[in-house]
């Protein structure tokens, strides 16, 4: 994994590379970003996809809050520091609660890590 440093203080970090690198081709095809940002005591992950459906260059703006979700509340905190979250969002938080937090896997790929993990 690319290493996310903590060298200053941001609010903003795109994960995308990094997700890419661990999960491939589970992700969608369209995704252009994928930044996860902390603001006002909120986690929020923010993806930008192509806008295919009304066959525009313009890209699409989807903001997803991490804090809504309880699974998401005991791994994430707004007190540490984006790069410690964006850490826990790519490296130790298992792709069932991603693929239920947020739309960053395509429909397939999704159902079936949900799936894999309901049998086991």
């Amino acid at each position: 994994m690319k290493q996310l440093f903590d060298s200053f203080k941001s609010t903003s970090l795109d994960v995308l590379p990094n997700l890419k690198e661990r999960y491939g081709l589970l992700l969608r095809h369209d995704l252009v970003s994928v930044k996860l940002m902390q603001k006002e005591g909120q986690i929020l992950l923010e993806f930008t996809v192509t806008d295919k459906d009304h066959y525009s260059f313009d890209n699409k703006i989807i903001v997803k809050s991490l804090s809504l979700n309880s699974a998401a509340d005991s791994v994430f905190s707004s007190t540490v520091s984006i790069f410690e979250n964006g850490r826990l969002l790519v490296e130790e938080l298992p792709p069932t609660t991603l693929a239920k937090l947020a739309d960053l896997f395509d429909e397939s790929s999704a159902a079936a890590i949900i799936n894999y993990a309901q049998q086991g």
